[in-house]
């Protein structure tokens, strides 16, 4: 009878740290730094992270006007990446809640591309009953029922709340804008939601610097299409050696 296999032999990473594109569709270059810097934090050693800024468009998405313009840089920013790479991404995220473009650059790629909303929305259905989503900007619940309705998930939605002003101005986390996103998550509890997505770029890592959270599950949107890139890579990559690819 022949020996049985060593089960640290089966217990192997399936391949070395991917390699995850991240394309910041503001112009903001220091949100870039510091959704890098989330992103490194996040992953540690099991990923590259090349994290870029779009080069033309809004400094910071907050209409439907300036997210049509965003869709353009954001794809011109994949496709100049991707042709001057010197190794093959194995996943891309768009680090924008508006997910601009999404649709074109999965047209043009053939890894997993990953949005903050979708990811965030998806991760929230898989926590609670009803998802509430939490963000800063006055025209964004509209654009954002829009979104969800596309999605097919608006039945699940408990409601959509925009704390007020300039979404940059919240990524210094001061304290009066910790009070304003903490009381919005205790109104979006309020109204029925059982797990709350924080969304937006601006807001990406937001949550220690919260005084208080409330008592139920809370999704960081960035951190969610992170989790869910690193998870469809894997899969890929998983999926291409057992087929010997």
């Amino acid at each position: 009878m022949s020996a049985a296999p060593d089960v640290r032999s089966l217990i192997q990473p399936v391949s070395p740290a991917c390699r995850l594109l991240v394309v910041n569709g503001n112009t903001t270059a220091a949100l870039t730094d510091s959704l890098a810097s989330q992103a490194h934090a996040f992953f540690g050693a099991a990923a590259h992270v090349h994290a870029v800024t779009a080069p033309f468009g809004p400094a910071y998405v907050a209409s439907r006007a300036e997210a049509a313009v965003s869709a353009h840089a954001v794809l011109a920013t994949v496709e100049r990446e991707t042709a001057q790479a010197a190794a093959p991404f194995d996943a891309c995220v768009l680090a924008c809640f508006g997910e601009p473009g999404i649709g074109a650059v999965r047209e043009r790629l053939d890894v997993p591309v990953v949005g903050m909303a979708e990811a965030s929305i998806l991760t929230a259905l898989q926590r609670g009953d009803r998802y509430a989503i939490v963000t800063v900007g006055q025209r964004w619940p509209g654009m954002l029922r829009e979104q969800i309705r596309q999605l097919g998930l608006e039945s699940r939605c408990a409601g959509i709340l925009a704390v007020p002003g300039n979404a940059l101005d919240y990524v210094s986390r001061s304290a009066e804008s910790a009070a304003l996103v903490g009381r919005a998550l205790d109104a979006a509890v309020e109204q029925g939601a059982d797990v709350v997505i924080v969304a937006g770029a601006a807001l990406a890592g937001y949550l220690p610097s919260l005084p208080r959270l409330p008592a139920v599950p809370l999704i960081d949107s960035y951190r969610a299409a992170l989790a869910q890139a690193q998870a469809l890579a894997s899969l890929e990559r998983a999926q291409r050696l057992s087929l010997g690819r």
